[in-house]
């Protein structure tokens, strides 16, 4: 069996964001589109709830662990 060795191994701080669109650019009577946002290190705890932001990344898929993450990722997600 493995085992976690806490003293060498290297951790980094990690967040997932939710960025919805801005609710002025929403037509009447929808409700805001949104996409997760996955941020490390230096960018945690940047941004609080409500803040504008404006991002620049790298676009990838991924599906949440144990969900049937509601964003259909491609994966097998069974629910």
């Amino acid at each position: 069996p493995y085992g976690v060795v806490p003293d060498e191994c290297q951790f980094v701080d990690q967040q997932t964001l939710k960025l919805q669109e801005a609710p002025e650019c929403v037509p009447t009577g929808e409700m805001p589109r949104s996409v997760l946002l996955a941020v490390e290190r230096g960018l945690v705890d940047r941004a609080p709830p409500g803040t504008r932001v404006s991002v620049l990344g790298v676009a990838s898929l991924f599906s949440a662990a144990g969900g049937n993450g509601g964003g259909g990722g491609g994966g097998n997600n069974k629910g």
